[in-house]
């Protein structure tokens, strides 16, 4: 009996010590939660709060997603801040997934200029080095045939007949002439065919390719030919790149024999030829082209940033 009631008594004892025990977790517990809430109710309103951007109402509008993000917001503001709804869930998920799409359809294009920026320095190097070998070679003979003359005529003048001195003389300057002249036409030549596949200027001239296109993502395309959000003279991404090219003397050719060139596109029948300068103005305008396409990210960037 004795000991029962010891039993009885330790264990009163023990659900004693642990119910405060057991109340501060419960409590702990609670405040944890409520301060989850809170957090989760303030970040709620200031994305909800989130205006678009210039950059991101664009990238919506060319992805044909403003509607669904008209709907999130609306949502947002309408719902309980701190709870996602599966509305809300699925229409993110869905934006998420066309963002990463069209983010990874940039890539593929800018990746697939790298390949033609590749090809056009490669291109340019090797005529380059072919034309100053050539080049060194010229200078060689004519520094050689200068010394060589003049070594021959010195002791011409010095065993009083100048006449044949002159002579040889005048052959050396005539022929270094010669060399000097062939040495300048060297330095403005160096042709090879074109060998490269369309690069992506075939779609910014819109030229006929024969064949498949190279660069099919459509949203990409349009963005490029669209206007850009507070544009002064409202002229798009592509005419404000053509008119930057002509002023800076990259496109001083407009037709469609040059353009085909700088495309890198050899019609049926035509064999087109490239050259150091032709390849040069084609690498400016790939970059260009690139640096442009590529602004398309910071615009998902902040569509994504938008209506997370």
């Amino acid at each position: 009996m004795i000991k029962k009631n010891i039993v009885v008594a330790m264990s009163a004892l023990s659900l004693c010590f642990m119910q405060p025990v057991c109340a501060l977790e419960r409590i702990l517990s609670t405040e944890q939660t409520n301060n989850s809430a809170t957090s989760s109710a303030t970040n709620s309103s200031i994305n909800s709060a989130m205006p678009l951007t210039a950059g991101a109402r664009e990238a919506a509008q060319l992805l044909g997603l403003m509607p669904l993000v008209q709907r999130l917001q609306e949502s947002k503001l309408t719902g309980d801040p701190a709870l996602m709804s599966d509305e809300q869930m699925a229409i993110r998920v869905h934006l998420l997934d066309r963002i990463l799409e069209e983010s990874l359809e940039v890539r593929v294009v800018a990746d697939r200029i790298d390949r033609e920026l590749a090809w056009a320095y490669t291109g340019k190097g090797m005529l380059e080095a072919r034309r100053q070998k050539r080049l060194n070679y010229l200078f060689t003979a004519n520094f050689m045939q200068g010394g060589i003359l003049g070594i021959l005529a010195g002791p011409m003048f010095l065993n009083k007949q100048p006449t044949a001195g002159a002579e040889l003389l005048l052959i050396g300057s005539s022929v270094g002439l010669l060399l000097s002249t062939l040495a300048l036409v060297e330095s403005r030549s160096g042709t090879k065919k074109i060998d490269g596949e369309v690069t992506v200027l075939a779609d910014v001239y819109e030229l006929n390719q024969s064949g498949t296109k190279q660069h099919e993502p459509a949203v990409v395309m349009k963005f490029f030919n669209s206007v850009p959000p507070n544009s002064l003279d409202h002229k798009t991404r592509r005419e404000v790149l053509i008119d930057g090219w002509k002023r800076g003397k990259y496109l001083r050719d407009t037709s469609e024999k040059h353009l085909d060139k700088l495309a890198a596109i050899n019609p049926p029948g035509a064999k087109y030829k490239e050259n150091i300068g032709l390849l040069g103005d084609r690498i400016r305008m790939l970059y260009d082209v690139q640096w442009t396409i590529e602004q398309l990210d910071a615009e998902l960037l902040d569509l994504m940033r938008a209506t997370r």
